[in-house]
């Protein structure tokens, strides 16, 4: 699924509310969720944590900068949590946003599975709220494109868990009896079999066994294997962007291969509209190896709110030209 080419029509806040979920990912809790619109098109979604009460509200991250580089000049708030706070960054973020020429078009507090609009005195809006709804018929376009909303952020960032030590295990034995045998190949002979291992799986709808992982693995530490998958989730030339496929290598790769496997799955799932998951991925990688450079290229770019349709250009190091534009 590509959330980042789907056309989302919001008609309401019914709609809106029932697809910020599915867009994020997971369902917020604690939350403000800013929905950037270009001449009221859908342009863009971000989240940040509520500071812990309304006396800190001061902490709330400011993201008109993010808005700004997407080109909005209008903005939708939804909040998730208690009343005072929730309040409290409503009025703070329309305040900073309307200041920089980005109109706040509706406010709206999500609390205790009831919604309230801050901004609609009329009877479809009662003052006592009206129940959060499950569906509506733009959730529902956007579940048919593929996206899906987990219970919460830790749901999210389960999905990139080790596999279990068992197959960890095996997969680092398989690792050492590959580097064994490239011992006997020539450089470009390895590099053949590498991109032929690669579109291999790219394009299967199958996960690799315990020595495809190993050969992937390894594969992704040439720059060069690893620029071309990069180049591969780009074109679109693949069914699908197969997030898949590099979770599961980075999930069973120790921290020595880690690094490049969480960062390909941190660019595809950045790529497609998936923020949240490729923040978790990226920071994997950089917690394997710190010094990793396109990882935090990519986490930067991703922390400014720089759209995801920018990242079509990256590839040897493009990522680098972007930031400094």
């Amino acid at each position: 699924m590509n959330m980042t080419e789907t056309k989302i029509r919001i008609k309401g806040p019914i709609d809106l509310i029932t697809t910020v979920p599915l867009l994020l990912g997971f369902h917020p809790e604690h939350s403000l969720v800013v929905v950037g619109l270009a001449k009221l098109e859908f342009q863009c979604t971000f989240r940040v944590d509520l500071p812990g009460s309304a006396d800190h509200i001061e902490h709330l991250r400011d993201l008109t900068a993010q808005l700004c580089r997407n080109d909005c000049d209008g903005c939708i708030l939804i909040v998730y949590g208690e009343r005072e706070v929730a309040e409290a960054a409503l009025a703070r973020t329309a305040q900073r946003l309307d200041a920089a020429g980005i109109k706040p078009i509706d406010r709206i507090r999500i609390t205790e599975g009831r919604w309230f609009s801050l901004d609609c005195a009329r009877d479809c809006c009662p003052a006592e709220g009206k129940p959060v709804p499950q569906t509506s018929p733009a959730s529902c376009e956007v579940a048919v494109a593929g996206a899906h909303a987990l219970p919460d952020r830790e749901a999210v960032a389960a999905q990139l868990d080790p596999a279990e030590p068992g197959r960890r295990a095996a997969v680092a034995t398989a690792v050492d009896a590959a580097l064994l045998a490239e011992i006997e190949l020539d450089w470009a002979e390895q590099r053949g079999r590498d991109l032929k291992a690669l579109d291999q799986w790219m394009s299967s709808p199958e996960l690799p066994d315990v020595e495809g992982i190993a050969t992937l693995g390894l594969a992704l530490g040439d720059l060069d294997i690893r620029d071309y998958a990069i180049d591969r989730i780009n074109s679109g030339r693949f069914e699908g962007n197969r997030t898949d496929l590099w979770i599961w290598l980075a999930r069973h790769l120790d921290d020595e291969l880690v690094a490049p496997a969480a960062t390909v799955a941190g660019f595809a799932a950045y790529r497609f509209g998936n923020g949240v998951l490729a923040l978790e991925a990226l920071e994997l990688a950089l917690r394997a190896r710190p010094t990793y450079r396109l990882a935090r290229l990519l986490l930067n770019a991703l922390q400014a709110g720089i759209p995801p349709g920018a990242l079509a250009g990256i590839g040897r190091e493009k990522a680098s030209e972007l930031l400094d534009g």
